[in-house]
């Protein structure tokens, strides 16, 4: 059953029944208490005269009658006064009590994506509804926190779908106007191809960070870590011999009496590998070296290339950011970072990255059994 008062009513009618109930429980206590006394007196009185007593007796009898009757009419006037009064202290005191809940309602009612800047912001006393109003700032907060990164990243998308789609276009207008000859139409196919890659590759990496920033479906299972890392390794190997990039991998991931094995969801942990293995060498330099070590603690790629800044280093963690010093003539597409950001986030792990003295970067992934 749907109760369609509401809390100021019925703490009304509560205060009323309770004041009722107790007035009624104190007028029937007194009454019978008089009454008895009464009784008793009377009792005394006939036994000491009894045919004085009787005609005294009678007229008191009367008289305690007529007054009984009194007392319980204006008992019951009392009682039904007392109802209203407590009623009505019942109202004023959840109005004033319920009247933080009103601004909380209100204003969660009135924020929306284009206000939520706005806040609770309650004062008074740090009872249960400020600690109440507390909570919702921080949910406002963390929402707000959400739209603006969701979009930032949409606005980032858009533009570096834009780009690509922008290039296309330009390169069929102008590499297919009238009298083109065949080494102009070759490399204009070669430059749609490369500009179809590029588009490829971040939308694939789009799809995986929305599968990453969605979380877990529960789809997890034990994870070798070694061997993952192995076949990464060895999925890299070819660009990274033709970047001149040496990589080295070291596993320690099956200790003696270790902690037994990793539980992830093994094609975002695959993922996160890809991803720090391959940005690892597309951001490197001739002659540089990617060192991958898996340990029962999580994993650690340290690369050389070019100088990082110290505060930039944790902020390639966000869609879209690059380093200045990018490699030129790679298809990056600002999210391989973020990928693994996001997958560490949707399993609980810690990431550190930190850029190295002598160029290149350190990245850690601090992982734990879940």
């Amino acid at each position: 059953m749907t109760r369609t008062w509401s809390i100021r009513a019925r703490t009304a009618l509560v205060f009323a029944l309770a004041s009722m109930a107790l007035a009624v429980a104190v007028v029937v206590f007194t009454n019978l208490m008089s009454q008895a006394a009464l009784g008793s007196a009377g009792t005394v009185a006939t036994l000491r005269d009894p045919t004085a007593a009787a005609q005294e007796r009678g007229a008191e009898l009367a008289f305690v009658r007529v007054v009984a009757v009194q007392q319980w009419q204006w008992a019951a006037v009392g009682v039904a006064g007392a109802g209203v009064v407590a009623g009505g202290i019942g109202w004023l005191l959840s109005r004033r009590m319920l009247r933080p809940i009103d601004r909380i309602t209100d204003t969660a009612t009135r924020i929306s994506a284009a206000n939520l800047h706005e806040r609770i912001a309650l004062d008074g006393p740090d009872d249960e509804l400020r600690r109440l109003s507390r909570t919702v700032d921080d949910l406002l907060d963390r929402l707000e926190t959400a739209f603006e990164s969701q979009r930032r990243f949409v606005a980032q998308a858009s533009h570096e779908l834009r780009t690509p789609l922008t290039v296309q276009r330009a390169a069929i207008q102008i590499g297919l106007a009238d009298g083109v000859d065949a080494e102009e139409l070759a490399t204009v196919r070669a430059g749609l191809l490369e500009q179809n890659r590029r588009t490829e590759h971040l939308v694939e990496s789009l799809l995986v960070l929305a599968e990453a920033d969605r979380g877990l479906a529960g789809d997890l299972a034990p994870v070798d870590l070694g061997s993952l890392a192995a076949d990464v390794v060895a999925g890299v190997a070819g660009p990274a011999d033709e970047a001149g990039v040496t990589v080295t991998l070291r596993s320690h991931t099956e200790p003696p009496g270790g902690a037994g094995p990793l539980v992830g969801e093994p094609t975002l942990v695959r993922q996160l590998l890809v991803n720090l293995v391959g940005n690892a060498v597309e951001y490197n330099v001739p002659g540089g070296f990617v060192h991958v070590t898996t340990t029962q603690a999580g994993i650690a790629v340290e690369n050389s290339g070019p100088l990082v800044p110290g505060d930039v280093a944790p902020l390639l963690v966000e869609p879209f950011r690059r380093c200045a010093d990018a490699v030129p003539g790679r298809r990056h597409s600002g999210l391989g970072l973020s990928i693994v950001a996001s997958v560490a986030q949707a399993h609980g792990w810690h990431l550190r990255v930190e850029a190295r003295q002598g160029g290149g970067l350190r990245v850690r992934v601090g992982v734990s059994s879940m």
